[in-house]
C-alpha cells in the first residue's frame, strides 16, 4: 500500500507541474499574439496569486484590450498545448482519486 500512495503522490505532483507548465506557455503565446509587453512575465504572473488563480485572473481581464493575431502554427501549438494540459487535470484526477481509496480502504 504504501508503494502505492508514493506512485499516487507523485502522479499528483506531475500532474500539477506539467499543468503549471502548459499554462505558462499557454500565456506566453498568447501574450506574444496579442503584442503584450514581456510575455515571458506574463506568464510567470499568470501562475501566482494568492489562491494560485489570480494573477491568470488579471492577465485574462487585463488582455482584452489587445486584439490576437495568432497565425495558423501557433494555434496548432495552442491547441496541442491545451490537450497536454488536459491530460495533466487527468494524471491528477487519477491520482487524487485513488489516494482517496487508498485512505478510505488501505486497512482492509
Amino acid at each position: 500500500m504504501l508503494v502505492m500512495a508514493v506512485v499516487l503522490a507523485f502522479m499528483i505532483l506531475l500532474g500539477a507541474f506539467t499543468l503549471m507548465y502548459q499554462i505558462y506557455k499557454m500565456v506566453v503565446l498568447d501574450a506574444e499574439s496579442r503584442g503584450l509587453k514581456h510575455p515571458k512575465f506574463w506568464g510567470i504572473f499568470s501562475l501566482g496569486g494568492n489562491n494560485g488563480s489570480g494573477g491568470l485572473l488579471l492577465y485574462l481581464l487585463g488582455r482584452k484590450r489587445f486584439p490576437s493575431s495568432m497565425t495558423d502554427a501557433t494555434k496548432k501549438v495552442f491547441e496541442s498545448r491545451k490537450k497536454k494540459a488536459g491530460l495533466s487535470l487527468c494524471f491528477i484526477a487519477v491520482g487524487a482519486i485513488g489516494s482517496i481509496f487508498i485512505i478510505l480502504f488501505g486497512n482492509l
